[in-house]
């Protein structure tokens, strides 16, 4: 029965990363290469990344006397991306696991359950870390040679590494998971603490060089406050040194806290898994009720699924997130087209159109109405058989799209024109075509979702993440940004100043927004009935 609950996790494990929802029907064999090239592509990206970070400091490192601290750096690394990673994987299999009730009514043990499930996360971070000790372990080999005692204790340092991050995992998945059941809103928990997340990601990415730098320079500094850190310096030790003692110590350091994170959860997880703490939703007042129109009442609607899902707000609106970054850097970094024309003169003559197609561009990568045809579901039906017409529907996913997306873009409109030295055309196209991008991105992601819907998911992020629709309204808009631009710096710069070109090129986009429109509001109703 074990043995079957393991496969039925890791199976569960490997469908996430490269399979769809199960269907008579079979997955589009170009959505089936795309998702496989852009894994490759994210595989390789990393690998690259890290390889570069370490082959940097292995020798000054190394040499210094202090190749343990080579080995801490990348356990520090290895830990940190994986926690940042699968804290809310593990709070999602732990805590949160929708399929509780239904195996705790089988006749399986609870500790089989909990045993499984932890299998998986482990396995889920010996993924993760591979990435990052792999590269490490590579880029050593380079410079020294490999010794059989050497490569035993790395093999058991990185099959024991795991368990000090998933110890961390449960403990913040726990405490995330106590702080939403007070909460009236718990998708703002979840996206709140996931742009921290991802902030103190992009963060120590920017700083990465200046940390490097530091280490290089302050080797025997970093190395004696590193030593304060028991296990990490253990494991340094263990590898670089052959020296068992060390080995034991960590062993010990990553063993002990797992095992009793671990004996907590087995002792509560029937209590953990069956608990529903609640609270008092509405308190109601008396008040006048308002009625209002059919077509705000679904705007309502789709607004209410966005904000109800970390998953959509993560993954589909990020661009909105960026954008305003833009344009707090605007604000901040008032000269940025100076510093444009500085660090490249010859393109000093378009910094100011630069800036203005990186808005349009950031405004691209939203794609919040891709899969809002399909997450629909099983619900389908029910806005079907109202009595509306279809196109209502339909426009209320691009209404949303707009509603959520345009005041980014406008913010960043106006932060151009207020911190930009820009002429009279220029703030009519800042103005207008970054709109339009947004307009012709709602659009787009309507149309493409009523020709590509996927109703047969059982988990919200197939839709989100991996259809069709949303790999092709997010390249397709990425790419009407993207080519023009290309096509100009490549054919056009003779013949057509640059102003005229944007001018032209908003004039095109209008039109391609009016096409759209019209096709929803003409052919729409047609195929949104007969979806399903």
């Amino acid at each position: 029965m074990l043995k079957a609950l393991i496969k039925t996790r890791l199976l569960a494990l490997f469908s996430s990363f490269f399979k769809g929802p199960k269907s008579k029907k079979k997955r589009n064999k170009v959505v089936t290469i795309l998702i496989g090239l852009l894994a490759l592509y994210i595989i390789a990206s990393l690998l690259m990344a890290f390889f570069g970070l370490f082959y940097s400091i292995c020798e000054p490192v190394c040499n210094s006397g202090y190749a343990w601290l080579y080995f801490s750096m990348a356990s520090i690394v290895a830990i940190a991306f994986s926690l940042l990673i699968s804290i809310f994987f593990t709070k999602a299999q732990l805590f949160d696991a929708q399929d509780n009730d239904l195996l705790l009514s089988m006749p399986i043990p609870p500790k089989y359950i909990l045993f499984s499930r932890f299998f998986m996360l482990i396995v889920f971070n010996y993924i993760i870390e591979l990435l990052i000790l792999a590269p490490a372990g590579v880029v050593y080999l380079m410079y020294y040679p490999a010794t059989v005692i050497g490569t035993i204790f790395f093999i058991l340092v990185f099959l024991l590494l795991p368990l000090i991050t998933q110890t961390l995992s449960c403990i913040f998945g726990w405490l995330l998971a106590i702080i939403e059941t007070r909460v009236r809103n718990k998708t703002f928990i979840s996206t709140g603490f996931s742009l921290i997340f991802l902030a103190t990601y992009f963060y120590f990415s920017s700083k990465m060089n200046e940390y490097h730098q530091a280490l290089i320079n302050n080797v025997d500094t970093i190395g004696l406050k590193m030593k304060s850190i028991l296990p990490i310096y253990h494991l340094g030790l263990a590898i670089a040194e052959k020296n068992t003692l060390s080995l034991l110590i960590f062993l010990l350091f990553a063993a002990i806290p797992f095992a009793i994170v671990y004996s907590i959860l087995s002792y509560s997880f029937v209590t953990i898994s069956t608990t529903k703490k609640g609270y008092r939703r509405i308190k109601y007042t008396h008040q006048p009720l308002k009625a209002g129109s059919a077509k705000s009442a679904l705007l309502k609607k789709e607004l209410r699924l966005f904000f109800s899902s970390t998953t959509y707000i993560m993954n589909a609106s990020l661009g909105v997130i960026f954008t305003l970054a833009f344009a707090v850097a605007l604000f901040i970094y008032g000269d940025l087209p100076n510093l444009i024309a500085q660090n490249m003169p010859q393109l000093a003559q378009y910094s100011n159109v630069l800036v203005i197609i990186s808005i349009c561009f950031l405004a691209s990568t939203n794609i919040i109405s891709a899969p809002s045809i399909s997450l629909e579901g099983k619900r389908l039906w029910i806005s079907q058989s109202l009595p509306i017409d279809g196109s209502d529907v339909l426009l209320a996913k691009v209404k949303m799209h707009l509603v959520i997306c345009l005041p980014s873009v406008l913010i960043a409109s106006l932060a151009c024109i207020i911190t930009m030295n820009l002429s009279l055309i220029q703030i009519f196209v800042v103005l207008i075509l970054p709109t339009m991008i947004v307009i012709f991105s709602a659009l787009l992601g309507v149309v493409v979702n009523m020709h590509f819907p996927k109703f047969d998911w059982v988990n919200e992020t197939v839709p989100i993440k991996q259809s069709m629709s949303t790999v092709i309204t997010m390249f397709t808009s990425m790419a009407v940004v993207l080519l023009p631009t290309v096509l100009y710096s490549a054919a056009l710069a003779q013949t057509l100043t640059i102003e005229l070109f944007m001018i032209i090129y908003t004039i095109v986009i209008i039109a391609l927004c009016l096409l759209m429109y019209r096709y929803l509001k003409t052919k729409g109703s047609i195929i949104f009935a007969s979806l399903g």
